[in-house]
Formats: structure tokens, C-alpha cells, sequence
């Protein structure tokens, strides 16, 4: 029995040895970035390269951890269940409906008011999003000095996870069968908040959105889900849109519209446009401006119309002698 148990704790010592922590193969923590990956491989591949005496087993490991960690998909399915995970992929349902690979969460979706002039000129839209996150290495209340993590990393963490859905065997008469059931999550799990950036491109319109990719929340065994920021365009004073075409209604007075006028208004941008007519201008007719209009989204360089209807301010009373001077002057 005691050779058992022996056997039993070098095997397990084995796989530990051999699954070894990819962020700790390169000397990292789990939130290193991706300048910081690369260099660390850079330097311990030529360390450990067998060319220069170095172990190639080791030189294996840590060309097999960089491999892992600087693909974004696999690194976020390597946080979710190791290299386990990252043979798995991200995953969908089987013919029989049920969940294959990892999943992934759920998308959200943000409403983010956007001026008219962003989406004339191009800008930036911030979204500030509160998720779960699950806390990495942190299940049942963390990992020891012995295993590389500092003693407080797991501090803010909570056993506040949602359930997991796992693969289960059943007997069912005489056979085995699998079925998947929700079961309490041993992982810890924390709520962070992270501003999303992100640029808003010339011509985009109310409805298009921009997608950052697993910025959402998570849960046990999945990868984080996406968030969808939905642009809206804020009502404008001058201004209204109509896909690529602006519209704006322009006050005259009576006598522009006899004789003529030229106005000019501030762009959205700030440039000055000239509006003009030198004939007689009717109430409700609208000078189509090409090129005045909003910029074509992925062909900045066109331009919809600028369509201005005129609106002619008729005077509310005429003097006496006003009158006089009409009727002498006008005829039907």
C-alpha cells in the first residue's frame, strides 16, 4: 500500500514536472504582456538553445510556452484550463446539442452616444465596462509562495463564481452514458472595471458597431465573451444625416429671396461653405451642394450632398405706404 501511495505521488510529480506553468517556464506573470513574452523567449531560447549547450528538453518547453502564450486565442484558453483547453479550441454544439471545445460567453452589447462631428471627422469613443473576471490560479484560495505567486494575489478574490457545466458519466440500465449538469465552481472570481478605446472611423453611422474581442464577462471553463459598442449619433443643431447626405434648413428673408443672397455656414470640421442663388428663391426649395455632405465610410476622400432647404421669412405686417408701393409694383 505504501508503494502505492508512493507511485501514485511521483506520478503525480511527474505530470506537474511536465505540464509545467508556461507563464513560470518564462519567468513571467500572468498578466505579462506581449513585449514582455516575446523578449522573455528571445532570452531563453538563446540560453537554453541546444546549440549552445543548452537542455533541449528545456529549450522544447519554452519554445512550446511561447508558442502558447503569444497567439491571444490560445493564451486566453490556456488561462481557462491549460494546455487542455488550448487542444480543445474554442468550441460550439455537437449534433445532439451539446456544448464541444471551450465556450466562450456571451456578447454584450453598449450604447455610446457619438457626435455628428466625430463621425465626420473621425475620433475615439471610450466605454467604461464592470465584469467578472475568473482570478487565474486563485481556485480554492490560491496558490502558496512555493508555487510562484505572491501570498495577496488571490486577496480580492471571492468564491462568487457562477456554476460550471460539466461532462458526466451516468449508468443508465447497461450502459454509460454522458450527460452535462451544472455544478458549483471551485474557482474564485472577481468584478474589474476597463475603459475600451477604441477609434471611430470617418463616415461611420448611428447602428455600426465596434467589437472588442473577449473584453466581457466569464465564467468557469469559458473564455471571456465579447463587448459591442453600438454607435448612436447625437441630434446636431444644424445638421441631419441621412446616410452619406447632410440636410439643414436655411432662413431668408423675402428680400433674398427676390433678389438673391449668398450666405455661408460652419462645417462640421469648421470649414466655411458658400450657399447661394441669384434668381428667386421659393419657400421649401432645397440647393443640393455636392460634396458637402457626410464622407463615404472606407473612401474618406468622397463626399455625400449638403441639401439645404430654404425657409423665407415673410414680414408679419406692411405699413400703409408699404402697401401702396406693392400694389403699384406687383402684378398678378
Amino acid at each position: 500500500m505504501r508503494r502505492l501511495l508512493l507511485l501514485c505521488l511521483l506520478g503525480q510529480a511527474l505530470r506537474a514536472w511536465c505540464e509545467a506553468d508556461f507563464y513560470e517556464v518564462l519567468g513571467l506573470s500572468d498578466s505579462a504582456t506581449d513585449a514582455e513574452i516575446k523578449r522573455a523567449y528571445r532570452d531563453l531560447s538563446l540560453k537554453h538553445h541546444p546549440d549552445k549547450g543548452g537542455s533541449t528538453a528545456m529549450f522544447k518547453q519554452v519554445t512550446q510556452a511561447y508558442e502558447v502564450l503569444r497567439d491571444s486565442e490560445k493564451r486566453m484558453l490556456y488561462d481557462v484550463g491549460g494546455t487542455a483547453a488550448v487542444e480543445k479550441g474554442v468550441g460550439g454544439t455537437d449534433m445532439f446539442g451539446r456544448s464541444v471545445g471551450v465556450q466562450k460567453g456571451q456578447t454584450v452589447s453598449v450604447t455610446v452616444d457619438v457626435p455628428l462631428d466625430e463621425m465626420y471627422s473621425g475620433g475615439d469613443v471610450r466605454a467604461r465596462v464592470r465584469r467578472r473576471v475568473v482570478c487565474r490560479g486563485c481556485k480554492n484560495g490560491g496558490p502558496r509562495n512555493w508555487a510562484g505567486y505572491a501570498p495577496d494575489k488571490c486577496a480580492q478574490c471571492t468564491p462568487s463564481c457562477p456554476q460550471e457545466l460539466k461532462t458526466v458519466h451516468r449508468r443508465m440500465g447497461h450502459m454509460m452514458v454522458q450527460q452535462q449538469v451544472h455544478v458549483a465552481s471551485e474557482e474564485r472570481c472577481k468584478e474589474e472595471e476597463r475603459t475600451l478605446h477604441a477609434l471611430i472611423e470617418r463616415g461611420m453611422n448611428s447602428g455600426e458597431s465596434i467589437t472588442f474581442k473577449s473584453a466581457g464577462e466569464q465564467s468557469p471553463g469559458e473564455i471571456p465573451g465579447d463587448v459591442q459598442i453600438v454607435l448612436r449619433a447625437k441630434s446636431h443643431a444644424v445638421f441631419k444625416r441621412d446616410e452619406e447626405h447632410l440636410s439643414m434648413k436655411l432662413q431668408i428673408s423675402l428680400r433674398e429671396a427676390l433678389l438673391g443672397f449668398e450666405r455661408r455656414i460652419r462645417h462640421l470640421d469648421g470649414h466655411q461653405v458658400l450657399i447661394a442663388n441669384d434668381a428667386i428663391s421659393s419657400p421649401g426649395q432645397v440647393i443640393v451642394i455636392r460634396g458637402e455632405g457626410m464622407p463615404i465610410k472606407g473612401v474618406p476622400s468622397e463626399f455625400g450632398e449638403l441639401r439645404v432647404e430654404l425657409q423665407v421669412n415673410f414680414p408679419k405686417s406692411v405699413s400703409a405706404e408699404e402697401r401702396e408701393w406693392l400694389q403699384n409694383h406687383f402684378h398678378s
